[in-house]
């Protein structure tokens, strides 16, 4: 008995959008790019597929890239320089959507329904033109690690790019009926993640651990020794003050200091930390060894609070075993005070933690090389493909993808070409007394007393500029201020315009800042 074979499906560009244009029949079985230009794109496409005759919506394609910024006198448009399309972003006020049709290879390209309770699917892919036919599909960077989040650009030959890679992201698509002529046709379209492009753009930044790309990982040990406690240890020496409050304060940075100092030790040298995290330290190391000068100084007479107290061995094995206390706001029994600390210098800690780093182990993210490394930032092509998934159906029936569409740009979110949404901000009208009293302080902000007594501190520009700050209010509360949003608004317009009219004296800009236009009065 013969058996019949299903009828083949494939994509199709959806019809309102072949017009009347000479090369349809070319681009007949590419997917159609589509620019809106306000935030009710799909309402405005709703209503334009309601044509009571054949919806045209080719006014709406993208064929050419197009500039919205301000031209010099006689300078000529750039609509009509020979570049890629350029996709601007939501925030410039543009949305873009992929317009396609899946049909049956039948008279009349009948609409193929996608059925979703059998696991069938239809949704398009991002991919990255890397030229002479090859394409990047945007796939997981560590395959069969769920917990690896990040993606990369895996190059496809001239072959493959008519598949589907393993990993590769699908976007959705989603169906919007139109009816030419009484007949009901289907089209399917999605959003194009315009926003994403810095995501797509810093992938081709991702590097390996070779040497030749300039990350030296014992360059950036000794940086995260530096900021996490040669740095702390130094400000804590400088900070003079003897108040009880003041004594308060060290000894709170004394704590965290020894909790990011075991931290250190225990993530980044394990083999120093090893030695030192018993009650009685481990052997010495041998001479030669970079641990052995900052194990010494660890271990030996040099006292956390001068002659008395216990050694930084000691110090730094008990913050280590009070560390989750102490993180949560806790004193884990700890009472040190590193200001006191006479004995060890922080010379002699940054040379000591210097000399370990060699020993240190600083793991590089494992970025996997990129497959090519385009012409300029920000020059980076891309195309869309549609695919049509029956998982069902296995090797029987693989994924049908569908030819590439017009090759685009990403705009950046600052970019010169890109249109600008108008905004207006209405500042408050009537600023006499009178006037600002109405508004209400609708806005709190709520001062823990720690940072309420710093603030208080602050007693006068002039002292503060030169580093004389008050002990601060001693009274146990905190604060809640209250604030009204329009006159925080008023006060940070004319703060902007001050500096604005300061810095325009060496730089000149502000013709090219704003432009104030008289407003007629009403009545």
């Amino acid at each position: 008995m013969a058996t019949t074979l299903p009828h083949p499906v494939q994509w199709v560009t959806a019809s309102p959008l072949w017009g009347p244009a000479p090369d349809k029949l070319a681009r007949l079985q590419a997917p159609g790019i589509l620019q809106f230009d306000s935030d009710r794109f799909m309402e405005e496409l709703a209503e334009r597929l309601q044509s009571p005759e054949r919806p045209d919506l080719t006014d709406l394609l993208v064929t050419r890239f197009k500039s919205y910024r301000e031209r010099m006198p006689g300078e000529p448009p750039d609509d009509e320089v020979n570049t890629p399309p350029k996709l601007y972003q939501p925030a410039h006020g543009r949305f873009y959507l992929v317009a396609t049709s899946l049909v049956c290879r039948l008279p009349g390209l009948p609409d193929h329904v996608v059925d979703t309770a059998r696991g069938e699917k239809a949704a398009f892919v991002l991919r990255r033109s890397l030229g002479g036919g090859k394409e990047g599909a945007w796939v997981p960077a560590t395959p069969g690690n769920p917990a690896d989040k990040r993606r990369i650009w895996k190059e496809l030959s001239t072959a493959e790019t008519g598949a589907l890679a393993k990993g590769e992201e699908l976007l959705p698509l989603f169906p919007v009926n139109f009816a030419p002529e009484g007949k009901r046709r289907r089209m399917l379209v999605g959003l194009v993640p315009t926003s994403s492009r810095d995501t797509f753009e810093s992938a081709a930044a991702f590097q390996d651990d070779d040497p030749s790309t300039g990350l030296d990982p014992d360059k950036m040990l000794a940086e995260e020794a530096e900021v996490q406690v040669v740095a702390p240890f130094e400000q804590l020496l400088a900070y003079t003050k003897s108040t009880s409050d003041a004594v308060a304060v060290q000894k709170e940075v004394t704590r965290f200091l020894l909790v990011d100092f075991a931290t250190f030790l225990e993530e980044r040298i394990p083999s120093l930390w090893t030695l030192l995290d018993k009650a009685s330290p481990g052997p010495t190391p041998a001479a030669g060894s970079p641990l052995r000068t900052l194990f010494l100084l660890l271990t030996g007479n040099h006292r956390v609070e001068g002659s008395a107290g216990d050694t930084w061995q000691q110090a730094l094995r008990k913050a280590m075993q009070q560390r989750t206390a102490i993180l949560n706001g806790g004193t884990g029994g700890l009472d040190y005070n590193l200001r006191l600390c006479t004995e060890v210098t922080v010379a002699a800690l940054r040379s000591a933690l210097g000399a370990a780093v060699a020993a240190g182990v600083y793991s590089l993210p494992s970025e996997p090389e990129p497959v090519s490394k385009l012409e300029e930032p920000g020059k980076a092509l891309y195309v869309m493909r549609c695919v049509y998934l029956k998982p069902a159906c296995g090797a029987l029936c693989p994924p049908i993808v569908s030819a590439p569409s017009k090759a685009f740009t990403l705009a950046p979110f600052f970019d010169s070409d890109a249109p600008a949404r108008p905004v207006r901000i209405e500042l408050p009208l009537d600023t006499s007394i009178r006037g600002l009293r109405k508004f209400k302080k609708n806005v709190g902000f709520t001062l823990s007393k720690g940072l309420r007594k710093q603030m208080s501190r602050v007693s006068g520009l002039e002292k503060t500029m030169k580093g004389e700050l008050d002990d601060g209010l001693s009274f146990d509360l905190g604060e809640l201020c209250m604030f009204s949003i329009p006159i925080i608004t008023l006060c940070a317009f004319i703060v902007l315009m001050i500096f604005f009219s300061l810095l325009n004296i060496i730089f000149w800009w502000m013709p090219f800042l704003k432009i104030c236009l008289p407003k007629p009065r009403v009545g």
